[in-house]
This record gives structure tokens, sequence and C-alpha cells, in this order.
């Protein structure tokens, strides 16, 4: 029941006026209930969208933002007298690896690992981490390493990752270093002797500079999976007969061979890629020898020729077979295959029994 909002006068409850003093009965339209905000699939749509925006700004902003620069140097080395064989097993997952012989004053082994760039809020500041351990039996040293990214965040590939190994140049090598993502390069940069060479990166360049002076007195192979292959032998020796294995799935395979003194054995070499050219580039003379095939299912053959005879596929130089020779198979599936090869001298071809 209403009271006068004057006197305070009870009333009934239809009467406009106060019987008492006359003032107006204030009435009161009760507004609509209000809908309830969770009941709005279109506000409850909006609310979420936003959220989801929000939450994916902050996300972005604390996962992407460089906040951790690295600045990562660590050398390690093996200081061993009286060794005359080093074996070296080297592995790495993302890093640029240069192989290079090369005199180290009294230091057998040393392997210099380096990293900068950026690594994200819940990166480490310290992502890399190297495991080095040797052994000595007799005169043979071993060396195992590896270098391994542990931060795989979205800035890890960012990571600029670098291995520098020196080897000593008067002892026997055998060097097998892989690497997953990154390129392999070796350089004789003095006379040595490799009694087994393996090189292999999953994506990345692999190459090998054979330069005067040094001793191949083994097998080599080079080989990724994705990337180029170039190997160069120029006036190297070989001791034994050995095999050089050059492969690619995708990308192209470059070799270059220059000799003129016989060698101490003969030499298997297969260049191979799936998708890719193979090229060859060969100057030989005296008591070197050599025999090309070659074999491409969607592609051209191409050939230079000097002192060989044959058309593309055999071809032989034209003092084959001499003392020391170059065996040497060239396949692609999809590329083609350029031969330029060269026998110095100006001789008939062999006549064979």
């Amino acid at each position: 029941m209403p009271y006068c909002r004057r006197c305070g006068t009870k009333l009934e409850e239809d009467v406009r006026f106060c019987y008492k003093c006359g003032t107006p009965v204030a009435t009161f339209t009760p507004a609509p209930p209000a809908r309830p905000i969770r009941k709005d699939p279109l506000i409850v749509t909006a609310i979420i969208l936003i959220a989801i925006v929000v939450t994916a700004v902050i996300v972005s902003a604390v996962v992407f933002a460089p906040l951790h620069p690295v600045s990562f140097n660590q050398t390690n080395q093996v200081n061993q007298p009286n060794i005359n064989t080093l074996n070296l097993n080297f592995q790495a997952d993302v890093a640029e690896v240069n192989v290079i012989a090369q005199n180290l004053t009294g230091r057998t082994i040393l392997i210099s690992t380096s990293a900068t760039g950026p690594t994200g809020i819940f990166g480490s500041t310290n992502p890399i981490q190297v495991t080095f351990s040797n052994e000595t039996a007799g005169n043979t040293l071993t060396v195992t390493s590896k270098v391994t990214n542990v931060d795989h965040g979205p800035f890890s590939r960012n990571l600029r990752v670098t291995c520098k190994i020196y080897v000593d140049p008067s002892v026997r090598l055998n060097l097998n270093i892989t690497t997953e993502t990154g390129q392999i390069t070796l350089i004789a940069a003095e006379p040595a002797t490799f009694e087994s060479l393996n090189l292999k990166s999953t994506t990345g360049m692999v190459q090998a500079n054979m330069e005067n002076g040094t001793v191949i007195a083994g097998d080599i192979s080079l080989k990724t999976t994705t990337g180029a292959v170039s190997f160069r032998m120029n006036q190297a020796n070989v001791q034994g007969n050995d095999t050089f294995n050059l492969q690619t799935t995708t990308g192209k395979v470059d070799t270059d061979i220059t000799e003129n003194k016989t060698l101490s054995g003969n030499v298997q070499v297969n260049a191979a890629t799936t998708t890719g050219a193979v090229n060859l580039a060969m100057n030989i003379d005296n008591g070197v020898g050599a025999r090309i095939e070659s074999q491409t299912q969607i592609g051209q053959i191409t050939t230079n020729l000097n002192n060989f005879s044959g058309d593309k596929s055999p071809i032989e130089s034209n003092n084959y077979p001499a003392e020391s020779n170059f065996l040497i198979n060239l396949k692609t599936s999809v590329g083609g295959i350029n031969i330029n090869a060269a026998y110095q001298s100006s001789v008939g071809p062999n006549i064979r029994n």
C-alpha cells in the first residue's frame, strides 16, 4: 500500500492525490528486465574474439621478442705428442663447419665453436652445448665431439653457429664429420694425408679441396640431401685403389680434377644426383688416363673434349688404359651432364690386344 511522499499519510492503491495534503501520488513503471549478457550470442562471440586477439598479441610479444642476445665461444684442443694418426668423429645439429689441415705448433687438433644471434624470452642465454672427449691408444688419438643447439624456440634458427676444426697435417687423418643443417668445407691448406674422409650434411653444401702435395690413402665420401657437392683435386697423390662417392639428392655435383703425375693406384669416382646437374672438369697428362661413363634420364649430355675419344658415353682419354686411371661414373635423373675433359699429350688412341 502506498504512502504520501510529502506527509506520509497512508493511501489507497488507486488514489491519485493525497486526501490530506493534496500532493499528487507518483507512479512508477518498472523497466523491463535486462537481458543477461551470457544469453546474448553476439555479445558472447564478440567477447571471445576479443579475448583471442588480445591473448595472441600478448603471446606473440612474449614468445617472439628477441630479448636474449647470444654470444658463445668455446675452444677445445689436444696437445698430445708422438701421435701419428688422428681419428675424429664430429657431429652438429645446426652449424657451419670448416675443416682446415694446418700446422698447429704442438697441437694435434683444435675445435673452436662460436654462436651469435637472438633467442626468445623463453630461450636460453647459453643455448649451445659442446661435448668433447679424447683417448689415446698407442700412437693413435681418437677425438669425439658434438655441438648441440638446445634452444628449440622460434629464434633458434636465427643463431649463427660456426665450428672451425684445425687438424695437424703431419698425422694421418680419418675424419668423419656430419651436420644436420649447415655447410661443410674442407681445405687442405698444407699437404696432409687422408686415410678416410666422410663429410655429410642433410641440408647444406659439402665441399672439399685437395691441393698439391695432399695424399689420399683411402676412400672419400661427400654427401648431402639438399644442397650442392663440390670436390676439387689438384695434383694430389693417390695411394692404393680408392673410391670417391660424391652424392646429393637435390642439387648439383661439381668435380674438378687436375693430375699430370702418375698415381700410386686407380680411382673410382661416382658423382650422382637425383635432381640437378653433374659437372666434370678434368685435365690429365702423362701416365694418367680416364674413362668416363654418363647417364641421365631427363637432360642432355654435353662434352668439350681434347684427346678423348667416344660419343658422350663412354669416352676415354687417348692413353687409356694408362699406368694409373680414373674410372668415372656420372649420373642424374633430372638434369644435364656437362663434361670438359682434356688429355694434354698429343698421342693417338691406345691399341689394345
